[in-house]
Order: C-alpha cells, then sequence, then structure tokens
C-alpha cells in the first residue's frame, strides 16, 4: 500500500513540475507582433451627366405607369447592337413577367399563368437608348388597353 501511495504522489509531483516547466516556457516564448491589415478604399467616380435622359434610364419607374402602360427598365453591356438588342428583350420580358406576377392574384390557373407569360412578351423595347459608362440603358414599354385592370382582376 505504500509503494502506492509513492508511485501516485511521484506521478503528482512530476505533473506539476511539467505543468510548472510547460507554463515557463510559454511565457519566455517572445510575442509575435500582430500587424493588423491596412484598409485601401479606392474611390472611382465617373463622369455621369445630369441629362434628362441619363435621369429617365438611371431612376426609371418600372412597372404600372398608367393603367395602360407597365414599364421594366433593362441594361447590357454587350457592345454588339444586335446581340445587345436581343439580350435586353430577353431579359426585359422575364423581368416584366416577374414584375406582373406580383400585380396577380397570387394564384392562377394555368391559363392564366399562359395569359400573363404572352402578356409579357408583348412589350417593345424603347428605341432610344443611352449608354453610361459601357453599359447600354433601356426601357421595355407594354402597352394595352386596361392592362392594370386585367392583370390585377382579369386572369383566371
Amino acid at each position: 500500500m505504500r509503494k502506492t501511495k509513492r508511485n501516485k504522489l511521484s506521478y503528482a509531483v512530476a505533473l506539476t513540475f511539467l505543468c510548472i516547466f510547460n507554463m515557463n516556457l510559454c511565457k519566455s516564448a517572445p510575442e509575435a507582433e500582430i500587424k493588423k491589415p491596412q484598409e485601401t478604399i479606392v474611390t472611382v467616380e465617373e463622369n455621369r451627366e445630369n441629362t434628362p435622359e441619363v435621369i429617365e434610364f438611371t431612376k426609371a419607374k418600372e412597372g404600372f405607369i398608367t393603367s395602360s402602360l407597365f414599364q421594366v427598365a433593362i441594361s447590357s453591356v454587350l457592345t454588339d447592337a444586335n446581340a445587345r438588342q436581343e439580350e435586353a428583350k430577353s431579359i426585359a420580358e422575364q423581368k416584366a413577367l416577374n414584375l406582373l406576377k406580383t400585380h396577380a392574384p397570387p394564384i392562377l390557373s394555368e391559363k392564366g399563368k399562359k395569359e400573363l407569360r404572352e402578356i409579357s412578351k408583348e412589350g417593345k423595347i424603347v428605341d432610344k437608348n443611352i449608354s453610361i459608362g459601357g453599359r447600354y440603358f433601356f426601357l421595355y414599354q407594354i402597352q394595352k388597353k386596361d392592362l392594370k385592370q386585367l392583370v390585377t382582376n382579369g386572369l383566371e
């Protein structure tokens, strides 16, 4: 019994010695200098004109302009005029459909959904477009008599 007490005591003393020795090693190690990354803020100013045309496209109202006119604004960065026009029309039709859905009744039949898709494709890209910093802006307008009434209440 005396041997087991001595063994336990020896282990406890050895463990205590190792802990104290290890703590001293950790304290004596040189502290690494922590460098904070410097923040670099780069402000890029674009020379944008405040002409009415620029304001029309960059701040264009989307949705129902009147009860018979619905519009969305889109942009493209393509350099080829034909490709840019096609891309703008494709994006505009999808954007118009998504925005029209927010005005339609929450539950639509398949016939109502199909009619809404057809309405979204009836629009036209406004002929004039403007470029700001390589980005071309377009307006896509859908004109139809009593369009708002049709979308909000006339679909099944």
